[in-house]
């Protein structure tokens, strides 16, 4: 199956090199659109509805951070990658926060947006080379999360199935998804994405 994908960034060289890249990977992708700001990419988020936007974080008249904010309203299902030659602590927990699921820096994409790509396709969280060490001690360590609870949200942020961490914890499944349930509600953080940005922040797994 195709995955479409529009680029955003205000560099046209930086677009014509992802395209380039993005065509010369084995997955079926297709770049069905581009753009150079942010009110752009909100534009082609609305009008195209691609499964992924890679999109720069610092561009002119709309900045990454608040294109995504708006991109999440306009379609929520868009799966976005923050591509950006900073990697300042502000610009990561920005897009973060916004709803990326992916940050790479421009000088590792040929070597990490294949990866960054399968990762958000399955809705997971994929961090760039150095990324995460950045993200982790961003903010103080979670509260009212019991030990349990940790080495639970540990192995889901590690992308573990329920059956998987029941085994490892010799727990039931049902006991699995009732700390799941106890994660989600004393967080506030019901997907598993949204899980695995909190347990990177806090130190709780180093994936990338």
């Amino acid at each position: 199956m195709s995955v479409s994908i529009v680029i955003v960034d205000d560099h046209q060289m930086v677009r014509d090199g992802l395209a380039s890249l993005l065509h010369g990977m084995d997955t079926d992708v297709e770049v069905i659109g581009q753009g150079a700001n942010g009110h752009d990419a909100v534009e082609l988020a609305s009008s195209l509805h691609p499964d992924v936007m890679l999109i720069d974080v610092a561009m002119p008249d709309m900045n990454g951070i608040d294109a995504t904010l708006a991109i999440r309203e306009v379609d929520p299902d868009v799966k976005i990658i923050a591509v950006s030659m900073h990697s300042d602590r502000n610009y990561i927990n920005g897009m973060l926060d916004a709803g990326a699921l992916a940050y790479i820096r421009k000088e590792s994409a040929f070597d990490e947006l294949s990866h960054a790509l399968g990762d958000v396709l399955n809705g997971k969280v994929y961090l760039g080379e150095g990324i995460a060490e950045i993200v982790v001690g961003a903010k103080s360590s979670p509260c009212n999360l019991t030990e349990r609870e940790m080495e639970v949200l540990k192995r889901i942020a590690e992308g573990k199935k329920t059956r998987e961490i029941a085994a490892e914890l010799f727990l039931s499944d049902k006991t699995i998804e009732t700390h799941r349930r106890q994660i989600g509600r004393k967080l506030d953080l019901h997907s598993v994405a949204e899980l695995t940005k909190f347990a990177i922040r806090h130190n709780i797994t180093t994936i990338n």
